[in-house]
């Protein structure tokens, strides 16, 4: 393999990296590999070293079952003492056992050959910080194609950019650039969980917000039985949005304020007064009468606990800054 390839492929994961969605990254990810290891199926999972299972699951060209089957029979599965003593090294199985032993095992026929799997180059790599595992393995379906000295070598390299690139795409997800969105939006504090409710990334701000209104809740976890996608809860001042990112989900959370309190007819009203408009024009856009507009205003201020138009204004003002 030519320098210049590797190269190559390292200048295309981190350019290409913010042009595809999260969800798709490690497919994509692995398809850019293909072209300087060639391979005929992959999996990149996802597990934490308390669980010692997978979080997730994303398979290229091979059978989802491979995941069970690997859980199944890793009591009996020599290459993982290997990839958990050497970390971020890529091992080839033949180098573990030799092809006579490993094609009439249970492993091969058990685990591997209902898969169509006949060569195997596996790594893993922890985070120290988070206890996060990711398992990167090749797979090859023709017996007679080995992998390569130089192959085991470059994919040990190029398992600490595949590492490096994703850790960069998952911040861009949770990132927020204040300049393209809405107010409300740039309030938001965000989180990448997996399915368990580990923490795979999380903004600087998260866990400071977390501590000061929810001093109980755990830095390595979010309650897994909050994790619906597309859901929306509120736990005393803070409000969090669930969105489900592939086999991931971002939580999105913002310290709730005065105006959060109110219904959507009272911030139509509050829209009308910030705008000028009289109680005759606020109703006539509401299809409502003045008295109920007038009704509607005078709740506004009791549960803002103000007494003016004024007040009213600049309190919306602040929160838009």
């Amino acid at each position: 393999m030519k320098n210049t390839d590797v190269d190559k492929f390292i200048s295309q994961l981190y350019r290409g990296a913010l042009n595809v969605s999260l969800a798709d990254f490690p497919t994509w990810a692995l398809d850019l590999l293909r072209q300087v290891i060639p391979f005929d199926g992959a999996i990149w999972g996802t597990g934490h070293t308390s669980t010692k299972t997978f979080h997730t699951q994303i398979t290229l060209d091979v059978s989802d079952d491979i995941f069970t089957n690997l859980l199944t029979y890793l009591p009996i599965n020599p290459i993982f003492a290997q990839i958990t003593e050497r970390l971020g090294t890529a091992i080839n199985m033949s180098d573990v056992i030799d092809d006579d032993n490993f094609y009439q095992s249970e492993l091969y026929h058990k685990c591997f050959k209902p898969c169509d799997i006949e060569r195997i180059l596996s790594s893993i790599n922890v985070d120290e910080r988070s206890g996060i595992f990711t398992l990167l393995t090749l797979y090859r379906y023709d017996r007679a194609h080995l992998f390569t000295k130089a192959e085991q070598s470059l994919q040990s390299r190029l398992l600490y950019h595949l590492m490096s690139c994703f850790a960069y795409r998952q911040l861009s997800e949770i990132s927020i650039d204040t300049k393209s969105v809405k107010a409300a939006e740039s309030n938001q504090i965000n989180a990448l969980c997996d399915a368990k409710g580990i923490y795979h990334c999380v903004t600087p701000q998260f866990f400071a917000v977390l501590d000061e209104h929810m001093p109980q809740a755990s830095h390595q976890t979010f309650p897994p039985d909050l994790l619906k996608n597309n859901d929306e809860l509120i736990k005393g001042n803070l409000h969090f949005s669930v969105k489900a990112v592939g086999e991931l989900f971002k939580i999105s959370i913002r310290i709730i304020d005065q105006l959060d309190i109110l219904t959507t007819r009272e911030k139509e009203v509050i829209e009308g007064v910030c705008q000028g408009q009289t109680f005759k024009q606020i109703a006539k856009t509401l299809t409502l009468s003045p008295s109920t507009v007038s009704n509607h205003l005078y709740r506004i201020y009791i549960k803002l606990g103000i007494n003016t138009r004024s007040e009213l204004i600049e309190l919306v003002q602040k929160k838009r800054e």
